[in-house]
């Protein structure tokens, strides 16, 4: 019974953490969901940005603090260590929900781009963007990054095994294909607002900052493997690194 609940709970976890993105997609060009970035209730331009600036700062360090070593031990000694990625997959889907239900539009404008081609274009690229980014969740394993792998391993009473560290498909390219993602979608827009411009500088500081952190981690976690992609690999751009003399 123990292991139908686990496993529930992760299925759960996953559609509202899929849900959330697939919401995102639609919020931040203003299309296919009820609340777009630039859409909603308006008030003040300087509340609104005091709003959104909480709103997003919550957001981001919620997600650091949960993906933290440290916290991730003394979170597993209050709940099943199966159960701390499907957790954090749903703190994740409710929070960005929250943030969407209590964003505040601040609709001047920055840019809006009129040549209707050109616009077609940012919209492809933007939703190229997306589907990359999803991509590269299954060059490292979508089930386990997603909670589901390991509710399914404790359903069959099953330990994960081991397994090397390999950087495969677009790894070889880029350490960070995901983030790499995120300031793609994040910039790439035929309009831009104040509202979405804040939400893309934050996400964009978010991702430079915490990004030598999370590598911090890796290093700890993997060793000299990882020291040696990191020699290999740029962070973020997919371009050839020079070999070091």
């Amino acid at each position: 019974m123990k292991g139908i609940i686990l496993m529930s709970y992760a299925v759960l976890a996953y559609a509202i953490g899929l849900s959330s993105l697939l919401y995102m997609v639609g919020f931040l060009i203003n299309a296919f969901v009820p609340k777009g970035i630039d859409g909603g209730y308006a008030e003040g331009v300087w509340t609104s940005l005091a709003v959104n600036f909480l709103l997003v700062s919550g957001y981001f360090v919620l997600h650091s603090v949960m993906a933290r070593p440290a916290f991730k031990r003394r979170w597993t000694q209050l709940i099943p260590e199966s159960a701390e990625r499907s957790t954090y997959i749903l703190v994740s889907g409710v929070t960005f929900y929250l943030l969407v239900y209590l964003w505040r539009p601040i609709d001047i404008s920055i840019w809006s781009l009129s040549n209707e081609y050109i616009r077609a274009v940012l919209v492809a690229i933007y939703l190229c963007g997306w589907m990359v980014m999803v991509f590269a969740t299954f060059n490292i394993d979508h089930w386990s990054f997603f909670g589901l792998r390991q509710a399914w391993l404790s359903y069959c009473k099953r330990s994960a095994q081991p397994t090397g560290f390999s950087a495969r498909y677009l790894y070889r390219f880029t350490r960070h294909p995901i983030s790499l993602c995120w300031f793609v979608v994040m910039w790439v827009s035929p309009d831009m607002t104040v509202g979405h411009l804040l939400l893309s500088l934050m996400a964009t500081l978010y991702i430079l900052i915490i990004t030598p952190i999370e590598e911090k981690d890796l290093v700890s976690e993997i060793g000299q493997p990882y020291e040696q992609y990191q020699k290999r690999v740029r962070r973020f751009l997919p371009l050839p690194k020079k070999a070091s003399s």
